[in-house]
Formats: structure tokens, sequence, C-alpha cells
């Protein structure tokens, strides 16, 4: 839990409507802090033991109360869970929303209702520099996102498939519009491995640590966050009607006379209508059904707006190695003589 819940995001912590809005120290004394106030987006918090919580946000002058590192078990007194719907408790058969009944991490709020957290537990209080160091000063922001790119590399590998598949299950993998979609959608998928590759090969050693390359990492998230949408919206196009015209639900192949119709209706030259069926209902469950928008909109915004990633790559770039090229460049030549200014007689 490292991102302050949404308000007025034009104001700093300590000047929103409500001061305990936001997670924050309410008291301390000998046997540790007091916590009131919410923080977001416990990410499979639900099926936690135990939570950390701090800020990943650059904090202000005036935050201090809020500048807070800890962990505590998910059951501590006044902790209370508010969970986003469950995909999977209304997914329904396994067959109808095989990645929904599966793997679904429903994310939540927390609120910490005055919740008691003995100093054993924190690791900070009150330092908001500490709050940032805590990440940028160590590997920590580089692990926690480095494991975020190995997972999309293997979404994006199970997303081309679907979209190989898709283009076999309609017979239309020969277009030569088509294999350009596939070529590209490949492409994409092979450059994100590529990336993850390239941020092992370039590590290195921190103490008994290693360390996958910061401004690779950094430039895979920019790229992957204009990426993922896009993805989406290829496998959309190939698919066409295929993900929308589908029986109800599972239920329909139990009915003989639904059976029949279903196929008759619901033909490819590369499956049997019942695979076809199961296939277009897994395709639908990874790029059309609740729970694959919000994929969507995790892989867009998991490590921040867009304009955060940017600044990573920025602050993160040999800009020194880059000018050092164009200074070499232009120290190599000059004015010719017959332009320069000539000296008075």
């Amino acid at each position: 839990m490292i991102i302050n819940p949404q308000a007025d995001r034009s104001k700093p912590a300590h000047e929103q409507q409500d001061a305990d809005f936001v997670a924050g120290i309410v008291d301390q004394d000998s046997s540790g802090l007091t916590i009131r106030g919410a923080k977001m987006l416990a990410t499979a918090g639900i099926m936690a033991n135990e939570v950390f919580v701090t800020c990943i946000q650059p904090l202000q002058p005036g935050d201090e109360k809020y500048a807070v590192s800890f962990a505590v078990p998910m059951n501590a007194k006044g902790l209370k869970i508010l969970s986003r719907k469950s995909y999977e408790q209304h997914a329904g058969d396994e067959f109808d929303y095989p990645l929904s009944s599966r793997f679904d991490e429903n994310d939540a709020l927390l609120y910490f209702d005055d919740v008691q957290v003995p100093w054993e537990r924190v690791f900070i209080a009150g330092d908001v520099a500490m709050c940032q160091t805590q990440f940028h000063g160590t590997p920590a922001h580089v692990y926690q996102n480095y494991q975020a790119q190995v997972r999309l590399m293997v979404k994006l590998r199970f997303l081309t498939g679907l979209a190989r598949r898709t283009a076999d299950i309609n017979g239309t993998t020969g277009f030569p519009q088509v294999r350009e979609s596939l070529g590209q959608i490949a492409a994409e998928a092979a450059m994100v491995e590529a990336m993850v590759t390239a941020m092992e090969r370039k590590g290195r050693m921190a103490g008994a640590y290693f360390v996958p390359d910061r401004h690779t990492l950094y430039a895979a998230q920019v790229l992957t966050q204009q990426l993922y949408p896009k993805v989406m919206a290829t496998l959309r196009e190939l698919a066409g009607g295929g993900l929308i015209m589908l029986p109800s639900s599972v239920a329909d192949f139990a009915d003989p006379e639904l059976r029949s119709l279903i196929e008759r209706t619901q033909q490819s030259p590369a499956a049997g209508s019942e695979q076809k069926v199961k296939f277009y209902r897994l395709a639908w469950d990874a790029v059309g059904s609740e729970f694959a928008s919000r994929h969507t909109q995790y892989e867009m915004f998991y490590a921040g707006a867009q304009f955060v990633t940017k600044g990573h790559s920025f602050r993160t770039y040999d800009w020194d190695r880059a000018l050092a090229m164009v200074d070499g460049q232009l120290e190599s030549y000059d004015l010719p003589a017959a332009a320069k200014p000539q000296a008075a007689e």
C-alpha cells in the first residue's frame, strides 16, 4: 500500500479537506504509532497475511504525519478492508470465464481506524525525505518494477498466442493485413522480452545483491504503458464480432436444440463449434470482460501516470554519454579558414 487515495490531486496530503483522509500518524507513545486514514491500492490484499504501508508519492513540507513506513497483520484491530467487486465471485462457470474464475487479484482500499503499530514494526515515522530514499536510494524500486516487467513479458506472450489462434480460428492467417498485425504484435512481445533480458544483462552487483539496470527498466515501463492498450486494440480488431457472437453461457450446450444451433452457427476451419466457443470465451475474458478491463487499467497505471515513468527515464538515462558524442562531433571541425574573420593589416 504505497499510494494515497484520490481526492484533490492539486493539493498535498496535509492540505486535503479532511486531515485524516490519508493514512497518517495521529498519536505516538512509547509503544508505537496510532495510524488513521486510507491507503490504496492493495492488490491481493484480501488474500494477504500482512501489509506493507508507506508512500511512494513525493511528499511536501507539512506532510510529515503522512511520512510513514510500517508493516501490520491484515487482522490488526481497526484495519478495515474495502474490496472492489470480486470478479471471481461473479464469474460463474469456469468454461465461461476461465481467467476471471481463477486469477482475480481483488484490489482493495484499506482504512486505518486508529490502528496501533508497535515500534518494532515501524521503519519510518515523520521523515519525508526517507520515504523517497527507501525506494530510490536502495534497489527497492527496481526490484518491485522488475518483477512487474517479467510478469508483463509472460502476459504478452500469452496475448500474442491469443492473437495467432484468433486468426487461425477465423481462417484469416493467410490474409496479408492479418499477417501484418500478427507480425506487429509478435515484434512488440519480443521487444518486452528483449528489454527484460537487457535489464538483466546490464545489471550490477550492489553488495551481495544483483540489481537489474535501472534505466532499461524505466524505459520498458514508459513503452509498455503505451503498448498494453494497443495490444488490446489489435486483439479486438483480429476477433471482430467473434468476441460477442457467443452463447449466453455453457448451460446452452445442455439443451439439445440450442446445442444444434450452436453447432450450425459457430463454425471454424480450425476447430469444432465447442472448441471455437471455448476459445472465444477465453479470448473475451482476456480482452473484454471486467477482469480484462481491470488488467488494462492496471498495466497503464500501476507504475504511476506516464509523466511519472517518463520522469524516472529522464532521471536515470546516461545523458553524459549521449552528450559526449554530440560534443565530440562539434569539436571535430570548425569554421573553414576562409570564413573566419581576417586580422586587420
